[in-house]
């Protein structure tokens, strides 16, 4: 997936009246299972290796929210979790332990929970690749109230043609970014993600607007100028505003679907499409529609 970035804008898609509807034409490259057999895999997507696509952004930029308007345009939110050809995980499951010190601090809103070294990056690499292999693998929640993993709440992932993995890092640590076969950025302006960020830690957290705000000061914003926004640069498609960007999203929802009615079924030698997108658009402007991008219940991120 790498060698382009594309940034999506509702701007620069033309209105569905007489004109051609902008779509992702693929590429497909035909090679033996046999021939091309790399660590298990078939240059990184056979028929057991789901199509891993990362998908980063600040705070509240909207991530979750796109998420789950991908899995609802694709009929698998209402599916059964062992069933689901598309599934989604969230990076908040690889929060690292805290230690005694470390909790009183979060408590306290004086924990950076924005920083690298609150993941645990090995966790994290290793799950992954057991998802890639096309393995059953359970990870914990993350309870937001006290700061710790809920190894009595385990999610199970089961095996999935597309897994979307999301969170404000999944870029930066660079062994787990060269997982993803695709990446995707929610570009998000500052004051939205605030505004946003504000209420629901207010509303869901039970934090006074005082300690929101230094904390969004103190740890939030310059982490995300350090760490998050320059992986801004390793995604292959940028979606502006989020969730809001309908056009963005049904582009991406178009070319999942190819991937899976693309699946090889067949567990002997075969030929195996692997699918190399390009992104065609026709360039007439039009207004940007906006739509609600509240996200809610598992699809909403407390940090």
């Amino acid at each position: 997936m790498a060698g382009y970035s594309l940034n999506i804008s509702a701007s620069c898609i033309p209105k569905f009246m007489g004109l051609r509807k902008p779509v992702i034409r693929s590429v497909s490259k035909s090679v033996k299972m046999c021939d091309a057999k790399l660590n298990g895999k078939l240059n990184g997507l056979d028929a057991k290796t789901p199509f891993l696509i990362g998908v980063s952004g600040g705070t509240a930029s909207g991530k979750s929210t796109v998420c789950k308007r991908i899995m609802e345009k694709l009929g698998q939110v209402d599916v059964d979790h062992t069933q689901r050809q598309v599934v989604c995980i969230s990076q908040d499951s690889f929060y690292r332990d805290l230690t005694p010190s470390e909790i009183q601090k979060a408590e306290r809103g004086l924990f950076n929970f924005d920083h690298p070294d609150a993941f645990n990056e090995t966790l994290m690499k290793e799950s992954l690749m057991d998802i890639l292999a096309g393995k059953i693998v359970q990870i914990p929640t993350y309870d937001y109230k006290n700061h710790s993993l809920r190894n009595d709440e385990i999610l199970t992932i089961y095996p999935a043609d597309v897994v979307l993995f999301e969170g404000i890092l999944v870029f930066y640590f660079p062994e787990v970014r060269k997982l993803f076969h695709m990446k995707l950025f929610v570009d998000t302006d500052s004051d939205t993600r605030l505004a946003r960020r504000v209420p629901r830690d207010i509303n869901e957290r039970g934090r006074d607007l005082e300690q929101v705000l230094n904390q969004y000061m103190t740890f939030v914003k310059p982490a995300f100028e350090e760490f998050c926004s320059p992986t801004k640069k390793f995604a292959d498609v940028i979606i502006p505003r989020g969730a809001d960007n309908t056009v963005a999203i049904d582009l991406i929802v178009q070319h999942i679907r190819e991937i899976l009615n693309n699946r090889p079924r067949t567990s002997e030698e075969r030929t195996v499409e692997v699918i190399t997108p390009t992104v065609t658009l026709t360039p007439v402007h039009s207004p940007a529609k906006r739509v609600n991008s509240g996200g809610d219940g598992q699809f909403k991120r407390p940090h």
